[in-house]
């Protein structure tokens, strides 16, 4: 009877984890969306202080902003400040969506994992909408996160039942 509950429990065990890694590559698509929604948001914001150092600037958005920077009312030196916060966040943006676009799918993954913002990852998944994508890619990310969480659960438990088997085997002593 035990045998067979804990053959359900890793059966159950082995689909929840599958349908986690199925999401992965749903997950990563529709962060990379928000990411480009960011970032193109960002550049038409950018691109309204670009027109302005275009005009009076001669086009040297770096020299409007030293300029701003430079100047002694408050709200000046602040649109400064933003002028070149966003243009950063631009700049961190498009590099950010390029690491992760990649040909690839296992260096999609790595990348993904490795530059995630935590702020737009927050975001993509208060708005994530589960999917089951019918692609090698999923099912290869939900079988290969099924089958390595099933190995490492079955591991955790027989390296407990070693322990708790060491502690109970009697310590004979002989007699003199």
């Amino acid at each position: 009877m035990l045998s067979l509950i804990n053959n359900v429990i890793d059966r159950c065990f082995f689909t929840a984890t599958f349908i986690i890694g199925v999401q992965l590559p749903e997950f990563m698509q529709q962060y990379q969306q928000r990411l480009a929604g960011h970032l193109t948001e960002a550049q038409l914001q950018l691109a309204q202080y670009t027109n302005i150092a275009q005009q009076h600037f001669d086009g040297s958005l770096s020299a409007m902003i030293s300029r701003y920077k430079s100047n002694s009312d408050a709200a000046i030196v602040s649109t400064g400040e933003l002028i070149a916060n966003l243009s950063a966040r631009v700049q961190y943006l498009s590099q950010h969506l390029e690491q992760i676009t990649t040909n690839s799918y296992l260096q999609s993954v790595y990348q993904f994992i490795r530059h995630l913002d935590p702020q737009i990852a927050a975001g993509t998944a208060q708005q994530f909408a589960m999917a089951i994508p019918i692609e090698l890619n999923a099912i290869a990310t939900g079988a290969v996160l099924a089958i390595s969480s099933l190995v490492l659960k079955t591991l955790s438990i027989k390296s407990v039942q070693r322990l708790f088997k060491a502690k109970r085997t009697p310590i004979t002593h002989s007699g003199s």
